[in-house]
């Protein structure tokens, strides 16, 4: 009997112990089938959805009505916007542009480097499910544009100069080319010297430029001329004209030599002496210069905007208007040239970055820094709303001459008829 109910034990378990793990994970899948308390709240509500109405570029960052990429920055108008700047977001063609001011019913923003005949303009706001799309095409066009068709292989371009009709000449090498609207860089001249400087356009067409100690200049092609120049004392640095036909020409002592291009004739001036001259322009009344001071041993130690006012051919006290330590941080900023704006803004050009300058009101800021590359050699206002750019080769950077639309012309000069 013994071993007989032994036997029975173990079938007795062996039909129980399955029984039980079967029972087991029977009431884990009903627990299982259970659905999770849910997180969702019927009773919470999204903020209001924003709406566009608008999407205007503003004047002072556009021209003809239309955004530039990258440098543009347009009003949107609307409904349940943030009033808090970072609960806002807006797209371009889903990049996101930079949000500078926000109201509830107004948004300021800064486009991206996006472009197109049509961008989609959406916004979204913090707490609200859905986007706001604007409705209407929105246009974004490219502010800068190469123009001339140079190409690497050119001989070095260093300099530039524009006239009246809108023609803009460039160097290279010991030649003069010219770029007519919207064509292709021609031959027009040759110096007949190497090594060119600083160019601009003075009277009766003439093309004047300076080269080491001596200032030059070329003749429209239709005109004979024999080779004209006359040297200094000493090397020469930039040049421009004045109110009464002078030519202030800056040496790199520092001294400023006042120059009758009809007598060749010069007088000296030592408002700036000492000075590291980089550029020079005419303004309202004034001469602007930029350059270093530096020490004994001719390391720098300030490098700044000057002004000087002019009175004839004579310069007032030398006035400093800011320095530019503040985007010098590594020391390398090296500033070739200027222009000026029709209300006064000061435009530097820069061999390192940023490429561009803005000096206004007296603040310094990059300007347009995310569609220019370093390094630029030269600056002209021609006789529109554009800004001409020589951009010199460096790196993986090509040499070009660039189109910038300013939005708005550049201050009179009086190198022009």
């Amino acid at each position: 009997m013994q071993n007989t109910g032994h036997n029975h034990m173990k079938l007795l378990k062996s039909i129980i112990h399955p029984l039980v793990l079967l029972s087991a994970t029977f009431f884990i899948l009903i627990a299982c089938e259970e659905e999770p308390k849910s997180i969702y709240d019927p009773n919470v509500e999204g903020n209001p959805d924003p709406v566009i109405a608008t999407v205007v570029p503003d004047s002072n960052f556009s021209s003809n009505n239309i955004s530039f990429a990258g440098i543009g920055v347009v009003n949107i108008t609307g409904q349940n916007f943030s009033s808090t700047v970072a609960y806002n977001t807006v797209f371009f063609d889903g990049v996101p542009g930079t949000v500078l001011s926000s109201t509830l019913t107004q948004l300021r923003v800064q486009v991206p480097n996006v472009t197109g005949d049509s961008v989609e303009v959406k916004v979204a706001v913090r707490g609200a499910y859905y986007f706001a799309e604007y409705s209407q095409p929105f246009p974004v066009v490219s502010a800068v544009k190469e123009v001339g068709g140079f190409i690497d292989s050119d001989t070095y371009i260093s300099t530039i100069s524009c006239d009246n009709s809108g023609n803009l000449f460039v160097n290279a090498g010991n030649h003069l080319h010219i770029i007519e609207q919207d064509s292709l860089h021609t031959y027009y001249d040759s110096t007949r010297l190497t090594g060119i400087g600083k160019m601009k356009m003075g009277p009766e067409g003439k093309n004047y430029f300076i080269i080491t100690t001596a200032i030059s200049r070329i003749t429209p092609p239709d005109v004979v001329e024999s080779l004209w120049f006359k040297a200094l004392p000493e090397a020469l640095v930039d040049f421009d004209f004045n109110e009464n036909g002078t030519i202030f020409i800056a040496g790199v002592s520092g001294l400023i030599y006042p120059f009758d291009a009809e007598t060749k004739t010069y007088t000296v001036d030592s408002t700036f002496y000492g000075l590291k001259i980089k550029t020079i322009r005419v303004f309202d009344g004034n001469l602007y210069v930029v350059g270093n001071e530096v020490d004994d041993a001719d390391v720098v130690l300030q490098k700044g905007i000057y002004s000087s006012q002019i009175t004839g051919d004579d310069l007032g006290e030398k006035l400093l208007l800011t320095t530019l330590d503040e985007l010098d941080l590594d020391g390398t900023l090296s500033i070739t040239s200027i222009a000026i704006s029709q209300s006064g803004s000061l435009f530097l050009g820069n061999m390192t970055d940023p490429p561009l300058i803005i000096y206004e009101n007296g603040q310094l800021s990059p300007f347009h820094e995310p569609i220019l590359s370093s390094p630029i050699g030269a600056l002209s206002w021609g006789s529109g709303d554009y800004l001409y750019i020589v951009r010199q080769a460096r790196g993986d950077v090509t040499q070009r001459v660039l189109e910038l639309d300013m939005g708005q012309a550049g201050a009179i000069y009086y190198g022009r008829d």
